[in-house]
Formats: structure tokens, C-alpha cells, sequence
């Protein structure tokens, strides 16, 4: 690969980095809080071009392809497929202080299973809670609502489920915002073996899907 090649290669991959950074779109790859470094290998990616003075092996011209995949075909988050590989990821705390005020309250899906499965939902009571998350397929055809969480990046991403105990929309993938309340009981995730907590349903909005998916 010659000096202009090089050059206009980094420039694309560069100028790709920083576009998904500005438009939001890397929140389908990384956490929210790794923009600013990732802004920053962009930008560094660009400044390498500028200042290009080698050539370099045949094999540079694979980089090309991450840009073509950024700018043609921006990937999607990681949905039911992912979530029907993976196994459930709850973690404990310690403890769980009351829920905030407010009827129904808004909860986060990690935060509501977590709750029912190791404090057995004795700090959700009869409270109606809101969570927001996608559609999946659980064990003996069971509704689930699913919402990724990351450690890092969607390469580690791992599926927290809850099991919807009334009627939701059947189609994988659908993002909705559901009300509900706590109900006894759980299945086991054939993935793992983990414990997948029930809600029961009260309702079910389609939303679209948020900007930022993982939790």
C-alpha cells in the first residue's frame, strides 16, 4: 500500500470513529462512558493520516472493512438472538432500600430481577413498577423481557430476563415499556441455570427503541 492509500484509509477510518462518536451510534458497540476515549482514538486515527510519511503492508488494506461495516451497515444492538445464547446475568447486593416514590415507579430490568430473585421481591411489595426492554423467547415458549447490559463493549454483552406473565406482543425484538407487579415464582435458564424472575403484567406500550439500549 502506497503513501496516499495509507493516508486516505486512515482518513475514512478516522473520520468513521468520529461519526459514530457525534451521532450517538457508538452506544450500540461501547458504553456510554468510553466515548471520550474512543473520540479520542478518532481523532488520533486522523492526525496519523495527516502526518503519514511510510508505506506500509498489503495486509493494511483490511482496514477499510470496519469502515465500510460503520458507514453502510450500522449493526443493530444485540437482541433476542444474542439474549437466546446467552444466559441471564443478575447480581447481588447487599441491600435493597425502598423503591423510590412514585405509582407505578420506573425501575431498570437489572434492577427489578435482581430484587426478585435474591431479595424474593420483598422490596417490591405490591408496588407497580415500569421497565423497559425487548420482546425474547424464553424456556417452554415463556414471554420474556430482556435488556443487554455491558462491561465494557456489545462483544460482552449479557442478557438480564424477566418473564412477562400476561399478554405481550409475540414478535422478537419489539421494544416495549411494561406495567406490572411483582409475582412469585421463578424458571430456570437453561443457558446457565439461573433463576429468571416472573412479572405480572397490568400493561404493555410499544415504544421505540432508546438511544441508549444497554443498561
Amino acid at each position: 500500500m502506497n503513501r496516499t492509500a495509507a493516508t486516505v484509509v486512515l482518513l475514512l477510518l478516522g473520520a468513521a470513529v468520529v461519526k459514530v462518536c457525534l451521532t450517538g451510534q457508538y452506544l450500540r458497540y461501547v458504553k456510554e462512558g468510553l466515548w471520550p476515549f474512543l473520540l479520542a482514538s478518532g481523532l488520533l486515527v486522523l492526525v496519523l493520516a495527516a502526518t503519514n510519511r511510510h508505506r506500509h503492508p498489503k495486509v493494511a488494506w483490511l482496514l477499510p472493512l470496519p469502515v465500510l461495516a460503520l458507514l453502510l451497515v450500522a449493526p443493530q444492538p444485540l437482541g433476542s438472538y444474542a439474549a437466546g445464547n446467552a444466559g441471564t446475568a443478575l447480581s447481588r447486593s447487599d441491600e435493597y432500600p425502598a423503591l423510590p416514590d412514585g405509582d407505578p415507579v420506573k425501575v431498570t430490568v437489572l434492577d427489578y430481577a435482581s430484587r426478585a430473585v435474591f431479595d424474593e421481591g420483598r422490596s417490591l411489595g405490591v408496588r407497580r413498577v415500569v421497565l423497559t426492554g425487548f420482546t425474547a423467547t424464553g424456556p417452554d415458549g415463556a414471554s420474556l423481557l430482556v435488556r443487554m447490559i455491558l462491561t465494557c463493549c456489545a462483544a460482552d454483552g449479557r442478557p438480564v430476563k424477566v418473564v412477562l406473565d400476561g399478554q405481550v406482543p409475540s414478535a422478537p425484538d419489539t421494544w416495549i415499556e411494561v406495567t406490572g407487579t411483582f409475582r412469585p415464582g421463578s424458571v430456570v435458564d437453561a443457558v446457565n441455570g439461573e433463576r429468571i424472575p416472573f412479572l405480572k403484567v397490568e400493561n404493555v406500550v410499544p415504544v421505540a427503541a432508546p438511544e441508549r439500549p444497554y443498561e
